[in-house]
């Protein structure tokens, strides 16, 4: 009864090994001597047995408790003895003469012969039976390896831990940053670009100027050498008058009256199609302020429901709320996902995620970023992006800073 008690009392416990030797010295000895039957050879199996158990303390947490774990380990060293010819393997008493227990002397006998043949830690600790952990296999050893430590040894081990944890956290940034960039194409995340104040060599005060008719116009006739209407006149581009066509609306009917409502106060049928679609491009430029948006949707609802909610946004919400803007004023308006590239030609460049709009106007494309030419608080609108197209003076600055 009381070794029951006292197998309960450990059940849950951790021990040291000194501990665990002098809790279950008496049981290994009566295990060793049910099978030696001369206490010579009981007291060699003991002591090989206990080194081996040391050694291989780890794998007690998946025996189904410790009677079985130290069976077995008695046996395989009983085994192992035999074979070394380690043991005399004379029967001196019988089954029934076993001793139940070890004298106080024979314990400390017995650990002195352990600790003679190798360097044991009794301090280290023994795992709970059934319970099996890398990380408490780790901590045991650590909690054993400590205790024989310096203040400065410590010290030391302290550095070289987090040195180790550094090493692992910088490589595995390292590499989150290089799949990042390799996934993206080296694009970096997406941040503001509006009124990028570079010096332009390609586009200097004198062409800092709307896109006109004339020049629209002229490039139509020398690519197309006109289009004759039926009485033999050439038609130009009809850029001088309204050429949108029929609105096109979101599935959303509330979206839609803030976009009605919107177009109603900066637009009319007088205007041209350059006159309405810089009114679209003032109005965005100078009703909206740039907010990176932690939310990297891109999906067009939920980019214009939170402009509508906020009044704020990054260059996604830009591009959308433009798009549904000529949309809704009929004009064929679409989103373009890219890269803003910054310090193009110096070693400092930089490609970053943005988003523009693309629009297909009598028959040639012309592109807008309203968020680059806008200021953060939404009170300047510049032209460096605004209906910059292949031909006009605009693109050579276009081109060479979105890809």
């Amino acid at each position: 009864m009381a070794r029951l008690a006292n197998r309960k009392k450990y059940q849950k416990k951790r021990e040291t090994f000194l501990q665990f030797y002098n809790r279950t010295c008496d049981r290994v000895f009566g295990y060793a001597y049910e099978r030696c039957l001369n206490h010579s050879d009981t007291m060699t199996v003991c002591r090989e047995a206990f080194i081996d158990m040391y050694f291989d303390i780890s794998n007690l947490r998946t025996a189904p408790s410790v009677d079985y774990w130290q069976r077995k380990q008695v046996d395989k060293t009983l085994r192992y003895l035999v074979r070394k010819d380690k043991l005399s393997l004379i029967h001196e008493k019988s089954l029934a003469d076993i001793p139940d227990s070890l004298t106080a002397d024979e314990k400390e006998e017995l650990w002195r012969r352990i600790n003679r043949t190798i360097d044991i830690d009794p301090w280290r600790l023994v795992p709970i039976p059934g319970k099996s952990s890398v990380f408490t296999v780790l901590a045991d050893q650590a909690a054993s390896d400590m205790s024989y430590m310096s203040p400065l040894d410590l010290v030391k081990a302290a550095g070289m831990v987090l040195l180790v944890i550094a090493l692992i956290g910088g490589g595995a940034f390292g590499a989150y940053y290089f799949l990042l960039r390799s996934g993206s194409g080296g694009v970096e995340a997406m941040e503001e670009i509006f009124l990028d104040e570079r010096s332009y060599d390609a586009y200097n005060e004198e062409s800092r100027v709307r896109v006109t008719d004339e020049e629209i116009n002229a490039f139509i006739k020398d690519a197309f050498g006109g289009l004759e209407d039926e009485g033999g006149l050439t038609k130009h581009a009809a850029v001088t008058h309204n050429s949108a066509k029929e609105p096109v609306y979101t599935s959303d009917e509330m979206i839609n009256d803030q976009l009605r409502t919107i177009l109603d106060g900066i637009i009319n049928d007088k205007m041209s199609d350059n006159e309405r679609l810089w009114a679209i491009y003032y109005y965005l430029g100078t009703h909206i302020r740039y907010e990176t948006v932690s939310n990297k949707s891109d999906d067009y609802l939920t980019l214009l429901k939170y402009y509508f909610k906020h009044e704020t946004g990054d260059s996604r919400h830009y591009s959308a709320v433009f798009k549904a803007l000529c949309n809704a004023a009929g004009y064929d308006c679409e989103i373009v996902k890219g890269r803003f590239v910054l310090n193009s030609e110096t070693e400092f460049r930089r490609d970053i995620l943005h988003y523009w709009n693309r629009m297909r106007l009598n028959g040639m494309y012309y592109y807008y970023d309203c968020e680059a030419d806008t200021d953060e608080f939404g009170t300047q609108v510049r032209e460096y992006y605004f209906m910059a197209t292949d031909g006009n003076s605009k693109w050579s600055v276009w081109n060479r800073d979105h890809q």
